[in-house]
């Protein structure tokens, strides 16, 4: 989501990004009293723009290409901080989760012209930004309120945005405070000291400088020291002995569950946990619990009445002396189980689902669990009886659809209830079902990273397909050029929906602008063009593919329009030759004064391949597009150079050198574009 953080107690409106999204999606917020209202459909692709990788690194697996939903989100006074997790579902299933930050402070979303520093204003404050191409450098400005630590949290992974965050502080004389990078993954809190009055500058980017409109983030700024954990049971480990040791008292024949939690806490240790006898034999231990934790956990039952000790031992993972604190828990294990769920569960319209539950037994307990299920949707029922058998630790729930069931996603909760044991006298015991939670990629506590809410959708079967003619065949495409690759669109008997063509979300190889429309097929058109625009700078020396989708409207049961996706049967693969127009500029040291005119002489070069007019133009973004003018120019066949009177505006933000990008643009067979553009850098003084 952007901005990904909002203030609660208010209205912000947000862009909802995720993968080959519909108009049809369903949302889904889990926290009570958020109200989130969609705007209109989604909007177009955000392709990365340039720079691109030069290299070696062009073969770097492609990132996913983001669309956005606009909406409105309402955020009672009442809502906690902290993270709020969502997701989406439409006819084609349902996505993993996603999350955003409701914040008690002020929140304020990047704002910049060019490369330009923000002040951030006064503290406490959040900033939402985005690092949307390679080589992005955000910069802020802030003067500290008081003398004093200065404090800021990076907040990216915990957003679901996959990226290292690097942060750099200078001081008011250039001096670097802070240069941090986020090499482990867990984003990045950093404090230095701050003068009353003074300016500090914040220089935030990606560590291996990458950038996509994914990559979301919240920058969290304030004088105030972070929450202290009020922990008295909190111990400190010192750096220069190799354990600690403590008695262990554990009553005989009792299962316990023993914890050394650092990375839960939010502390910086990786610990180890064992067991040592009076001998001093280590009878049990444990490093890390599971893969997404260093806290180590063990279960032990004592055998007799011998002394036990537990020994602590470990390291600071980033050599931060002041966070060696860990806290031991001991708790018996009481008679009980755990029930574990998929998060997703989904079936095809008409046909069947299933969920696949597993127990994890507590103290020995080994009666038969009854399972439910709550929340289906109208047309959904459970096939059979669910339990999962006295001693067994799996089972499947099987889910039917109905042929004439609205096509749809709910929330559903997946329950156990043991048959209990009244000779032993073991009461019934009812447990809900628990799923891995998503969204969050710093994970402190995997026990806590659970939701009992499992997102069950609906799917319908694609009426269509789309065929690629000749789809093994390496097709020779020049660059810069659009290539129009032809496919055969078979449709189900009684099948008259509309069905749009569009790229696909993922890409197999890194793309590097490559783009193409979205293109309408109405009933009765059984051959069509996909045009592939391939920009002048992609390399000759591999083959370069686009991957296509279809998404067909298709009425359920019920008489609800859906968007029903069904992806081409090949990728559409192309070698690439040389380019068939190529302009160039001879402008040398450009020097201006915003409100001033200035001329670009510019070359033209094309290949007889491309006969007729071509059209010239600024290709310029955001408020660069009002502030730098060129009317459009025609150009006929024939001519080679041409001078452009280029217009700009008298604004202060007009300063320094900025780039100019001319574009030339063509039609080949008076129909598929040709393009090509160069930089001239302007120098505004």
């Amino acid at each position: 989501m952007f901005p990904p953080a909002v203030e609660r107690g208010t209205t912000t409106d947000v862009q909802l990004g995720g993968y080959n999204f519909t108009p049809d999606m369903q949302f889904f917020v889990y926290a009570t009293g958020l109200n989130l209202l969609v705007m209109a459909p989604p909007g177009e692709f955000l392709i990365t723009p340039r720079p691109y990788w030069e290299g070696p690194r062009i073969f770097t697996a492609a990132l996913p290409i983001a669309r956005e939903i606009p909406a409105r989100l309402t955020v009672p006074a009442s809502q906690p901080a902290g993270l709020v997790h969502w997701q989406a579902a439409n006819a084609n299933g349902p996505t993993t989760m996603a999350t955003f930050y409701v914040s008690d402070i002020d929140e304020m979303v990047e704002q910049r012209f060019h490369n330009e520093v923000i002040n951030i204003g006064s503290l406490p404050v959040g900033v939402s930004g985005r690092l949307s191409r390679l080589a992005e450098v955000d910069r802020y400005e802030l003067i500290a309120s008081k003398t004093g630590p200065l404090h800021l949290d990076v907040w990216a992974r915990r957003l679901g945005s996959n990226m290292n965050v690097a942060i750099q502080v200078t001081g008011p004389e250039g001096q670097k405070l802070v240069d941090r990078v986020d090499t482990l993954g867990n984003d990045l809190q950093a404090s230095f000291p701050a003068r009353q009055g003074e300016a500090y500058t914040i220089t935030l980017h990606e560590a291996d400088f990458r950038g996509a409109a994914q990559f979301v983030y919240r920058l969290a700024c304030s004088q105030e020291p972070p929450q202290a954990l009020m922990d008295t049971a909190l111990k400190e480990l010192p750096d220069r002995i190799p354990y600690q040791q403590t008695p262990l008292k554990l009553a005989v024949g009792k299962p316990y569950r023993i914890r050394a939690l650092s990375q839960a806490l939010g502390t910086d240790l990786d610990l180890q946990l064992a067991i040592v006898d009076a001998a001093d034999k280590i009878v049990a231990e444990n490093d890390d619990k599971t893969a997404a934790t260093v806290d180590p956990e063990l279960t032990y039952t004592a055998k007799d009445e011998q002394p036990l000790y537990l020994r602590v031992s470990g390291f600071a993972v980033q050599s931060q002396a002041a966070r060696r604190q860990y806290r031991i828990e001991v708790e018996e294990l009481k008679r009980g189980y755990r029930l574990t769920v998929p998060q997703l569960v989904s079936g095809e319209l008409g046909g069947k689902a299933s969920i696949a539950v597993t127990l994890l037994p507590f103290a020995s307990f080994k009666e038969e669990v009854a399972l439910r299920v709550e929340g289906l949707p109208a047309g959904v029922t459970v096939d059979g009886e669910s339990k999962i058998p006295a001693g067994k630790n799996m089972a499947t729930i099987n889910l039917v659809i109905a042929k004439e069931s609205k096509v749809q996603a709910a929330v559903i909760k997946v329950t156990g209830v043991s048959a209990g044991n009244k000779e032993m006298g073991f009461a019934p015991l009812e447990a809900v079902a628990t799923a891995p939670r998503s969204g969050n990629l710093v994970v402190m506590d995997p026990e806590l990273e659970v939701t009992e809410k499992i997102l069950f959708a609906i799917k319908m079967k694609a009426p269509y397909k789309l065929e690629l003619i000749d789809k093994n065949r390496q097709r020779v495409v020049h660059a810069g050029t659009t290539y129009p690759a032809p496919f055969i669109v078979t449709r189900d008997e009684g099948y008259t929906g509309t069905i749009r063509m569009l790229m696909k979300a993922k890409q197999s190889r890194h793309r590097m602008g490559i783009r193409g429309p979205t293109v309408e097929i109405p009933n009765g058109i059984t051959s069509v063009f996909y045009p592939c625009m391939m920009p002048q700078w992609l390399t000759t020396d591999r083959t370069t593919r686009m991957e296509v989708i279809g998404f067909g409207e298709v009425a359920d049961p019920q008489g609800n329009l859906r968007h029903v996706a069904a992806a081409a049967d090949a990728r559409i693969t192309m070698i690439l030759e040389g380019v068939l127009l190529k302009i160039g500029h001879q402008a040398r040291e450009l020097s201006v004064s915003p409100g001033e005119s200035f001329q670009i002489p510019v070359t033209i070069t094309r290949s007889t391949k491309l006969p007729g007019p071509l059209t010239i133009d600024l290709d310029l973004t955001g408020p660069l597009s009002d502030l730098v003018t060129l009317k459009q120019l025609v150009v006929e066949e024939g001519v080679g150079t041409i001078n452009l009177q280029v217009q700009t505006r008298a604004d202060s933000r007009l300063q320094g050198v900025i780039p100019i990008t001319v574009r030339a643009i063509a039609l080949q067979e008076d129909r598929w574009p040709v393009q090509s553009i160069v930089d001239v850098n302007v120098e505004f003084k």
